[in-house]
């Protein structure tokens, strides 16, 4: 679960944070995962205001780009670490 491109900072569209955790659409290519930073949502955003109350979001709950893969991700030092994918 590569990505193409590592995004230099991730803030949530929606409340504007910085990600610690969260959400992240890409899309598929044959290198792996390129990412769309600006449709990115943090963890309690995704739970709370984005996805059903309580439950993760879905792709069309974060991006109406053309994204294949949402991508559960978790920011460490500027490093962008992979968790998950649906």
């Amino acid at each position: 679960m590569a990505l193409v491109t590592e995004p230099e900072t991730l803030d949530c569209a929606v409340c504007g944070d910085a990600i610690e955790s969260g959400y992240l659409a890409a899309t598929e290519t044959d290198d792996g995962d390129d990412p769309l930073p600006d449709d990115a949502v943090c963890d309690a955003c995704g739970f709370t205001e984005v996805g059903m109350h309580g439950c993760a979001p879905e792709l069309g709950d974060v991006t109406d780009a053309e994204a294949d893969v949402l991508l559960h991700v978790r920011v460490t030092d500027g490093s962008v670490e992979v968790l998950g994918r649906k």
